[in-house]
């Protein structure tokens, strides 16, 4: 139930008093205004009398409308208008985890292709990888988590979407290990359409990985990169992570 906050200034010096009035629920304003003692008074009464005809009260007749608001500043009610941010190319999905504390993550998807990317100090040019999710995890300026998810090349992602393992290594249930690796500050979200960059261009090394990260069978991860250069990443190399693109969401 929205709860109403009321605040009087009663300094007559400086004109007519005037009082503010905030509308919350929860931790989340609603409404935030201003207006004079007078058209308060007045709309206090008239909220009880709504319901009648215009009639005279105390040699006045009631007026249908409330006077103006005076330096009125209203703040949308989240309940009935949500707006998202600018978002980035190829965003898949956005969503606000506490918009009061400006927490949201953003799902950008990242084309199969070949990357250079490097495996301890060697470095390894056009490897291939299999199509992503990169979720970003983004509170006020700063990316908290990075999440990494491998998709198969089947259309429009929806939130039927079958998810994969990351089939290489950095990547534990999803979350992935940067290391002493730093994202910049985040001012836009148009900026999360390069940032993958960072993550290819990271040096990798054998953390979280195993031979059931993937079904390619090959054990060793030096031996696997070496073996997808210049190569597109095979599909059926996918292990499940048996979880939906809209079942993941919901743990956010």
């Amino acid at each position: 139930m929205p709860r109403y906050i009321v605040q009087f200034n009663d300094d007559f010096s400086n004109g007519t008093p005037y009082c503010q009035i905030k509308v919350t629920q929860g931790e989340t304003v609603l409404e935030e205004f201003e207006m004079s003692f007078d058209d308060f008074a007045e709309a206090i009464m008239d909220s009880r009398m709504k319901s009648l005809k215009p009639q005279k009260i105390m040699g006045m007749v009631k007026r249908k409308r409330l006077r103006s608001i005076v330096g009125k500043r209203r703040i949308p009610n989240p309940l009935t208008r949500i707006e998202t941010p600018t978002l980035p190319v190829n965003c898949v999905k956005h969503i606000w985890i506490n918009r009061i504390k400006r927490e949201q993550i953003v799902f950008v998807e990242i084309p199969k292709q070949q990357w250079n990317t490097s495996y301890y100090n060697t470095s390894l040019e056009m490897v291939g990888f299999p199509r992503m999710l990169f979720g970003y995890r983004i509170r006020g300026q700063e990316i908290t988590s990075l999440y990494i998810f491998a998709v198969k090349e089947k259309g429009r992602i929806k939130g039927d979407t079958e998810l994969f393992k990351f089939p290489f290594a950095n990547v534990s249930n999803g979350l992935v290990c940067m290391g002493g690796n730093i994202f910049p500050e985040i001012t836009d979200l148009a900026q999360l359409s390069t940032l993958h960059n960072i993550f290819f261009t990271a040096p990798s090394s054998s953390c979280y990985f195993s031979e059931g990260r993937n079904l390619s069978g090959i054990s060793d991860l030096r031996e696997l990169y070496t073996s997808l250069q210049r190569k597109d990443f095979p599909d059926e190399w996918l292990q499940t992570k048996q979880i939906t693109f809209a079942e993941c969401c919901k743990r956010f």
